[in-house]
């Protein structure tokens, strides 16, 4: 049953490859902030969702090396928030907490945890 999946889990099956391609647990965990940040924005009503992307994008466009890079990540941002409402359209629990806990040599765990403390 979905709900019984956990919010870890939930995120990376948002995240896509963006998860995939860190290189230190830094860089991994700048990701995993950016997918909290996406399913966060898609708990949103429509309209709130919108204003909330262009607002996380335009915070963004001083770290981003490029008008191209900065596109690719709103785009990567609307794949996300797609990805959420359509693998999980009745969970909106807000994502409080996302952390990387490095296992090993290019081996993470990824716990995060819904607002009221519920870790999965």
């Amino acid at each position: 049953m979905i709900t019984e999946k956990k919010v870890s889990q939930m995120i990376i099956d948002i995240a896509g490859d963006l998860l995939t391609t860190p290189e230190s647990q830094e860089e991994m965990q700048a990701h995993l902030n950016v997918v909290r940040t996406a399913w966060n924005i898609a708990i949103k009503p429509e309209l709130a969702r919108k204003k909330e992307l262009k607002s996380f994008i335009k915070k963004q466009a001083k770290y981003a090396p490029s008008t191209e890079a900065l596109e690719g990540l709103e785009l990567e941002m609307k794949r996300m928030i797609q990805q959420k409402n359509t693998l999980y359209p009745s969970i909106n629990g807000k994502v409080v907490s996302a952390e990387v806990i490095k296992k090993g040599q290019d081996d993470y765990v990824i716990r995060a945890y819904f607002s009221g403390n519920r870790e999965t």
